[in-house]
């Protein structure tokens, strides 16, 4: 995932409510088709990318060994995916909700459930960068923050 990418990269993992469908795949593709060109720092074009993983999560990345993002900048993409979220009726900022794989199903619990399922893997949304997205993105419960 974003192999063109620097590893120092940073990233915001948003997790969906429910699962994306097929449509909503397409909506997103295009609406990422049209923020990311004019997405900017200063007035400096960001080298940024999306990903969807799972089926829940819209990952969005930028290089910043190229360009940083700066707050306004950051402040453009929440909104922009408030604005999508909504467009699809998926919220994408309910931080309690996290998704667990346990027995090759994913599952949303919430939070405070997550000891409940001590041998499920959980999808850390704290990462910040890259290498930790690719490295330390699903953790088993016991060893997550989040007990």
């Amino acid at each position: 995932m974003f192999e063109q990418l620097a590893p120092q990269s940073k990233i915001w993992i948003y997790t969906a409510d429910r699962p994306f469908t097929a449509a909503d795949k397409v909506v997103i593709a295009e609406a990422m088709k049209m923020f990311l060109p004019q997405w900017a720092a200063h007035g400096n074009s960001l080298f940024g990318d999306y990903s969807l993983e799972h089926d829940r999560f819209l990952i969005l990345a930028v290089d910043e060994t190229q360009a940083g993002a700066s707050g306004c900048s950051i402040d453009t993409s929440v909104r922009f995916i408030k604005d999508l979220g909504a467009k699809l009726n998926i919220d994408f900022f309910n931080r309690l909700n996290m998704i667990i794989e346990e027995d090759g199903k994913l599952t949303t619990v919430h939070v405070s459930e997550l000891k409940e399922h001590p041998n499920a893997f959980v999808f850390n949304p704290m990462i910040t960068n890259l290498a930790d997205l690719r490295e330390n993105w699903k953790v088993r419960v016991e060893e997550s923050p989040f007990v």
